[in-house]
Formats: C-alpha cells, sequence, structure tokens
C-alpha cells in the first residue's frame, strides 16, 4: 500500500500561539516554528514588553510618542514586563505522544530525502520571480535570483505528497525551457528546506509530459517586476492568496529570520488593491484576530 505523504512542517492546525507578534497569523502556527525553529513547547519562551506608565493611564507622553520605542528606556516612565508565553497543542483529534511519533518518522523521510538527488512530478501551479530583499535601516532593495515553481501537490520519491512544494530554477534554465502553468513534468533535484517549506535546486533531467497554455516568464518579465515591485507592511491573507504577491525574505541586521511581502503590481498599500477581493482585515477592530480556536477562547487583545 503506498503512504501518500504531508508536509507536517507546514501544519497550522496543531499548535497555536497568542504572542504578540503572531496576531497576523490568527495565532495558528506551523509545526515547523514551534517544534524546529523555537523549539518552545512545551516549555514557552520569555520576552520583555516595554511599557509605559502615562499611555498605560491613557495620559498623554511629554515627548509627543504615540506608543513605547527605543528613544523611551531613558525615561523614568518606561518599564519593562517580563511576559512568559506558552503554545498549546490541540489534543481534541491526537494525543501529542502520538503526533510525535507522526512527526518523528517524517524528520525521518525529510533527512533520507536531503541525502540524495530525489525524483519529482507534479503540475505546475505557479511560476513567479523568486525574490529576496536587502534591507538597510529605513530603506530596501528587492533582489531576484531566478524563478521559483510551484507545485499544488505531485510525487516525491515516487510517493503520493498532498501538499505544496517548490523548484527554484536560474534565469538561463527559465529561458530555455519555458516553465509555464499547467506544466506537467518530472525532474529530479537537490532537497532544501525553506522554513517548512519543501524547496528543490540544482535540478536536472527534465522529462515534459505534458505542456501548459500559458505565456512563460522570462529575465524581461524579471525586470520589470523589480521596476515597478513594492514591499507591504504586513502579511495579509489576501496577498498571499493573490497571484501578483511574492513572500520574499528579508536580509537584515535584525535578528532571526524575517519575510516580507513584495507586490508585483506596485501596489503602494494592500488595503487600497482592488484587484483582488478584500478579506476581513485583523487590523481593522481591537480584538483578538482569532478569538476562538478548537473551542477555546483567546483572552489576548490587540
Amino acid at each position: 500500500m503506498i503512504t501518500e505523504k504531508k508536509n507536517l512542517f507546514k501544519s497550522i492546525e496543531k499548535f497555536r500561539c497568542v504572542h504578540d507578534v503572531h496576531r497576523h497569523f490568527k495565532s495558528q502556527m506551523s509545526t515547523y516554528h514551534i517544534l524546529i525553529e523555537k523549539n518552545c513547547y512545551p516549555d514557552g519562551c520569555v520576552y520583555f514588553q516595554w511599557k509605559c506608565r502615562l499611555l498605560a493611564k491613557q495620559k498623554k507622553c511629554f515627548r509627543n510618542f504615540k506608543k513605547v520605542g527605543k528613544n523611551c528606556t531613558n525615561c523614568k516612565y518606561f518599564y519593562e514586563e517580563k511576559i512568559h508565553q506558552y503554545p498549546e497543542f490541540d489534543q481534541s483529534h491526537e494525543s501529542f505522544a502520538d503526533f510525535q511519533l507522526e512527526f518523528q518518522e517524517f524528520l525521518e523521510w525529510i533527512n533520507h530525502l536531503k541525502h540524495n538527488r530525489v525524483s519529482c512530478e507534479g503540475r505546475i501551479s505557479s511560476v513567479k520571480p523568486d525574490l529576496w530583499i536587502e534591507q538597510k535601516q529605513n530603506s530596501h532593495h528587492i533582489n531576484v535570483s531566478g524563478f521559483l515553481i510551484a507545485f499544488s501537490s505531485g510525487y516525491i520519491d515516487n510517493l503520493p505528497f498532498e501538499d505544496p512544494f517548490y523548484l527554484s530554477v536560474s534565469s538561463l534554465t527559465q529561458d530555455k525551457l519555458k516553465f509555464k502553468q499547467n506544466d506537467l513534468f518530472e525532474f529530479d533535484a537537490k532537497l532544501n528546506i525553506d522554513r517548512g517549506r519543501l524547496v528543490f535546486r540544482n535540478s536536472g533531467k527534465f522529462y515534459f509530459i505534458e505542456r501548459g497554455n500559458e505565456p512563460a516568464l522570462n529575465k524581461s518579465n524579471l525586470l520589470v517586476t523589480l521596476a515597478t515591485a513594492t514591499v507591504q507592511t504586513d502579511q495579509p491573507a489576501k496577498c498571499l492568496n493573490c497571484s501578483q504577491g511574492i513572500l520574499a525574505d528579508v536580509n537584515t541586521n535584525s535578528p532571526g529570520p524575517r519575510r516580507s511581502m513584495v507586490c508585483m503590481m506596485g501596489a503602494p498599500d494592500y488595503r487600497l488593491c482592488t484587484f483582488i477581493d478584500t478579506l476581513p482585515d485583523p487590523e481593522s477592530n481591537g480584538n483578538c484576530a482569532n478569538p476562538a480556536w478548537k473551542g477555546k477562547h483567546c483572552n489576548y487583545t490587540i
């Protein structure tokens, strides 16, 4: 019996964390973030939140600051509050021990793939520029490193894979083979784990089974993208679900990994974009973006 595989790294229905920085993700965090990147379950994490005694009493700051920042640390009204957050695991379907066993088997499969060239097959769901952002202080520069081909599902190592995976190719390879939406083909490549995403690189041995009818992107499309693209302040759902939105890694001096949303249409603000239907914005009210989760109430407010 053939076992179907899923990307347990990107599973978001298992863990929930009401840490302040997760409000735009509706407090649902991926398994990769909780167990691999932060390793914060079950012990949680500790951070220090900056506070102001004046603003806490709804009084005006004598420096006219609207929120607490790095320029407030030498103020007599400034103080820090130690906060300890604990991720929650949803045990309505299975125990953590059962999930841990399943996750360990998945890790062993991934480690096996990472040490070999892997045969893959899939139908292309999208082809987008592979972007990254260089940020220095208040300025940023969008760079391109080729194209990123997305598959909504397919076969990895001859096993059915039900979740998205990706293939990164150079501009030269894209100009030569002209990958486009709905292409169905086979290839082999080396596996990289990019913050939970399965991204294949150093590919070869391409065999096309079907070719799509959409026009293929090329180097000129990259130049247009670099000339018009804008970086958004958040990672809104409407951009994540938009064909013109790209999540790009940010190269910055700040600690920890970070991604920003890039709009290829050049929208100055995603809230003003009418390219697709607007989804509810968690910034529109003062309530928790995800007040109910698996029958549990969230006491966190933005």
